[in-house]
């Protein structure tokens, strides 16, 4: 039968209320002949914790050793703004839809609430992917698909991810789906590409007619994250949906609006880019009929190509994502892609804008 041996001053080992349990405490030089198991308090070592002079040090069997420590920091408080690549505008056809929103500041894309912000722990790096810009739709030269855009994705404490905007459709082409809808072209695929619940909205409608000698049609603008894209205008074509405005950096901004859709006419009326003051946003058709690039780092859609005459023109492609983070002052943020770190604006928080396509890590210190 084992024998426990317990000594005064200590008369048990729970309590109602916070104690601690008192150990032997020495220096190197009066170590005991070591029995493994055996424990104690060596003032002449350091845990190296925060702040540690002394360490607890525990016999193996055939040497002292101490427990390495350090002191836990309690995770903070950030908050996210995703936004994912826009889709490329179609060739002859419809605006790209933008990039999908997700935020935890404000209002994300088609939600009136915000998603729940993160609790990061400090010193570790979590992942990060912005999302590139979709690839435009081409007819000059060839008619061939776009692309939609790339997803962004911020792997916190929870991942969270914002889908790539839809491609604008083609001619003959299908439309996009994605973040947000692409717009659709007339004749084959006049109805707009979806967008997803919480991201962004769909693309609009095109005119499904075939033009007759002379004629027009127009396309459809892309969806944006805070509406869907306007489908054609008589003959022209019609505008991207409206981005959503976001203060995460202190400054109310638009991010993610769908691109104009293109037309086709001997004088083309393209759509405009995210109506409501969002022309910073997606792209238009400029004055050679080709569409425009969507807005980079905000995850505009490309807007639609139009055709005037002999010369059916290509798309743009869709502008790049981003994501942005703001934490509470007295830290410092980086990342292994492009970055900005400062501070917000009539505020003490702290926010880092990452731009830098592909994938890497982002950490708070």
């Amino acid at each position: 039968m084992a024998t426990t041996k317990v000594t005064t001053p200590v008369t048990g080992f729970e309590s109602q209320v916070d104690i601690g349990l008192k150990i032997p405490v020495g220096t190197n030089s009066n170590l005991p002949t070591g029995v493994e198991g055996m424990i104690r308090n060596d003032t002449d070592e350091d845990s190296s914790g925060a702040g540690s002079t002394t360490a607890i040090t525990f016999y193996n069997g055939t040497d002292w050793k101490y427990f390495n420590s350090t002191k836990s920091i309690a995770p903070i408080t950030v908050n996210f703004l995703v936004v994912a690549g826009g889709g490329g505008g179609g060739g002859l056809g419809g605006g790209g839809g933008a990039g999908g929103l997700q935020s935890s500041f404000g209002s994300s894309g088609r939600n009136t609430a915000a998603l729940n912000n993160q609790n990061l722990v400090i010193g570790t790096a979590y992942g990060v992917t912005i999302g590139a810009g979709g690839s435009y739709g081409s007819y000059y030269g060839g008619v061939s698909s776009g692309t939609n855009g790339g997803n962004s994705v911020f792997t916190g404490t929870t991942t969270v991810t914002a889908s790539g905007g839809g491609v604008g459709s083609t001619y003959n082409r299908a439309v996009g789906t994605g973040g947000c809808g692409g717009g659709g072209s007339h004749i084959y695929y006049p109805v707009g590409g979806a967008g997803q619940a919480g991201q962004g909205y769909n693309g609009g409608n095109a005119d499904s007619r075939f033009p007759a000698s002379g004629g027009t049609f127009a396309a459809a603008g892309g969806g944006g994250a805070g509406a869907i894209g306007d489908s054609y205008n008589g003959g022209s074509g019609g505008n991207g949906g409206n981005g959503m405005q976001n203060d995460i950096t202190g400054t109310n901004t638009y991010y993610a609006g769908g691109g104009g859709g293109g037309s086709y006419s001997t004088s083309p009326s393209f759509g405009n880019p995210a109506p409501g003051g969002l022309g910073n946003l997606a792209a238009i058709g400029n004055n050679s009929n080709y569409g425009g690039a969507g807005a980079v780092n905000k995850g505009g859609g490309g807007g639609g190509g139009g055709y005037s005459g002999s010369t059916p023109s290509n798309g743009g492609v869709g502008g790049t994502g981003v994501i942005i983070l703001r934490y509470p002052a007295g830290f410092t943020a980086s990342s292994t892609l492009t970055h900005v770190d400062t501070v917000v604006s009539g505020s003490t928080d702290r926010f880092i804008t990452i731009t830098g396509t592909g994938t890497g890590t982002v950490t708070i210190t």
